[in-house]
């Protein structure tokens, strides 16, 4: 008597989790007043994330998570309390394509692309002031949301791996921009706050992250039998 085991074939569908930081700032081509300067912020994202694979070489890949942005204006002038950091969550959504190239039997490289839509997750008629410090403010930024929701596009790079059971792993690299404004602010700053400039928040960001894809083919049941 014999006892086999069937295994399950390999499934082109995989899914996980994807998680990482991301740094984003103000709309590169605003100008700000002399003294105040946009710094880098840093945040965080987690997707629930599947691939599809094509071919061996080529893929579509979609994801739903959670994001968090945002911005930071530092006033150059003064000692203590330089800095507004605001952050913004939002739940996103993406689908694109990605094209593979394998340098070895397990590991690879990755180029992505394709677009995500973002839904800020606070009333959208929310008007909101934040200062550099509670009492003595120096300068503050009035915030105003514009869109609610608005598409972006991204691109991406990637390199990775896979495990003997199918899983794969990847630590990307991916740049998001936005197609609109998702915030306008006012730094105001001077006594009474006479003087003032205009910011936009488009929520274009740079994502440093890990992803881990499970195999659906290894949760397909075994077979075993007699002869």
């Amino acid at each position: 008597m014999c006892l086999c085991t069937i295994v399950s074939a390999q499934s082109r569908w995989s899914i996980g989790p994807s998680a990482g930081v991301c740094i984003s700032k103000t709309a590169t081509n605003d100008t700000l007043a002399n003294n105040f300067t946009t710094r880098n912020r840093v945040g965080g994202y987690f997707n629930i994330v599947g691939n599809f694979d094509l071919n061996k070489a080529a893929g579509i890949h979609f994801g739903v998570g959670i994001i968090n942005k945002g911005y930071k204006i530092n006033n150059d002038t003064l000692a203590y309390n330089t800095s507004i950091n605001n952050g913004f969550s939002a739940l996103t959504g993406n689908l694109g394509l990605s094209f593979k190239q394998q340098f070895s039997t397990s590991n690879f490289i990755m180029e992505k692309f394709g677009v995500c839509v973002n839904y800020n997750m606070f009333p959208s008629t929310t008007i909101d002031t934040f200062n550099n410090v509670d009492k003595n403010t120096n300068y503050r930024i009035v915030q105003k949301q514009i869109n609610k929701i608005y598409p972006m596009f991204y691109l991406g790079f990637a390199m990775g791996g896979s495990t003997e059971s199918g899983n794969r792993y990847e630590f990307n690299l991916t740049y998001q921009q936005s197609f609109a404004v998702s915030h306008e602010m006012q730094v105001q700053t001077g006594e009474f706050y006479s003087k003032s400039f205009p910011l936009n928040f488009r929520g274009g960001n740079l994502q440093l992250g890990f992803t881990y894809y499970f195999n659906m083919g290894n949760f397909q049941k075994t077979e075993e039998y007699f002869f």
